[in-house]
């Protein structure tokens, strides 16, 4: 059965224009450019859509770090591999670092395809930089873009980038599934293997793949926390529910649409930890990405869990978080994509009692998270509703992870939950 709920009347504004005004809707679309339809795109024949996607987060100081949580150093040739959404006969990347580092020198990048657990150095293009192969500076919280490649990508295909790194830099550590491989020493971008290389967990540099795809016109931004970024899965090229919602869309022959998963382990809505928090990163993370149309949003578990808490090291605890916190930010987000004509999709929070950490769920929060939960489903705020809490929970025990979906803290789903979660979105919302 399915956990999506398309509230009537809380279509976005313009579906009421368009019943009300079809024939002359009709008429303009003859001229009109698509409404999502980038300036870049109206000018050309071409269709520039984001197709898979990693937010850069904040540095964490070792002294302030959370445990397993310390700066990872790279350096040498970097090299990651990442599962498209949707794929195209052109692409280029994104790097950012964000915050986390005050420069990044780059002396080469690569893209080729990877099959059968290989590089595909006949697909190998090496990338420039608005014209120049190397000597790229990327400064702190600025994105660089690639010049476009051709490199015919098959929907769902996995690439791999390799940067080769002029200096040393250091990292936010990241989730667990994402991974990136570091080769010390010179120029390797080239290679089938990298040689003398290590894998680390860390936040990558590249940030965002576009592709060229004529076929796409709806781009799905997964917006949240650990439990958007995946923590839990055992495959790195599947993070978490939106990759297995993209591998559902494909099975189905759902061509036109792409996802990307801008979640953020330990991310909140109300303020910055690991990453900017949401409100303050929208705008790079969301309304930025080329191609949006429909935004699901499944953030809030760390504002609630982390509320009233002291960890180590910190004078004074959290802020007390409270339904009425989390609703506000939910409707500044509403607010400000509607106005970029981008559909925004509620998910409710999912169960965490039981979790390891002390305070972090409680019996007093959990009553808080049903109350924000009962506002996602029933305020009518949202353009539709994915139900992730009735997904997951044990149905004996509402409260808590089933625990077949439960990856091993009752906070992060398995990848059968995560499963479970994709398996709840009803694909007619984006037929």
């Amino acid at each position: 059965m399915s956990a999506l709920v398309i509230r009537p009347g809380s279509a976005p504004h313009w579906l009421s224009g368009l019943l009300a005004g079809a024939a002359l809707l009709l008429a303009a679309c003859q001229t009109a450019p698509h409404p999502h339809m980038t300036t870049e795109n109206q000018h050309s024949k071409q269709n520039w859509v984001a197709t898979w996607a990693s937010s850069p987060s904040l540095p964490l100081a070792a002294e302030a770090a959370p445990p397993g949580m310390t700066p990872v150093l790279l350096e040498g040739t970097v090299r990651q591999e990442m599962r498209v959404s949707a794929g195209g006969e052109r692409v280029r990347i994104v790097l950012d670092g964000g915050a986390s580092v005050s420069r990044v020198s780059i002396g080469a990048a690569t893209i080729a395809l990877v099959k059968e657990g290989r590089i595909d150095t006949a697909s190998l293009q090496h990338l420039t930089f608005s014209g120049a192969p190397d000597g790229l500076v990327l400064a702190a919280g600025a994105p660089l873009w690639s010049d476009p490649v051709a490199l015919s990508i098959p929907d769902g295909g996995v690439v791999s980038v390799s940067l080769y790194l002029l200096e040393p830099i250091q990292v936010p550590q990241a989730d667990p599934q994402l991974i990136v491989e570091v080769a010390p020493g010179g120029d390797q971008t080239a290679a089938a293997e990298l040689t003398d290389s290590r894998r680390v967990v860390a936040r990558p540099l590249l940030t965002t793949i576009h592709v060229d795809n004529p076929e796409v016109d709806r781009v799905i931004v997964a917006f949240g926390d650990s439990i958007t970024d995946g923590t839990g899965s055992r495959d790195p090229l599947m993070r978490g529910w939106p990759d297995y919602l993209a591998e559902r869309m494909r099975a189905e022959g759902m061509k036109n649409v792409a996802i990307i998963n801008h979640g953020i382990g330990g991310n909140r809505l109300l303020q910055d930890s690991v990453g900017q928090s949401a409100l303050a990163r929208l705008d790079r993370d969301v309304l930025a990405m080329p191609g949006v149309t429909d935004l699901i949003l499944l953030e809030g578990i760390n504002d609630l869990g982390l509320s009233g808490l002291t960890l180590p090291g910190m004078h004074e605890p959290f802020p007390a978080v409270e339904a009425k916190d989390i609703i506000a930010a939910y409707t500044q987000i509403i607010q400000r994509a509607h106005t970029r004509g981008i559909r925004v999709i509620g998910a409710t929070l999912t169960p965490d009692l039981g979790s390891p950490f002390p305070g972090y769920a409680t019996e007093e929060k959990d009553v808080i998270r049903n109350e924000i939960n009962e506002w996602i489903r029933n305020s009518g705020a949202f353009d539709a509703i994915i139900d992730f809490d009735t997904a997951v929970r044990d149905p004996e025990n509402p409260a808590y992870l089933l625990k077949a979906y439960d990856a091993g803290d009752r906070i992060h789903p398995s990848d059968a939950g995560y499963k479970a979660m994709a398996a709840a979105i009803d694909l007619d919302l984006f037929r």
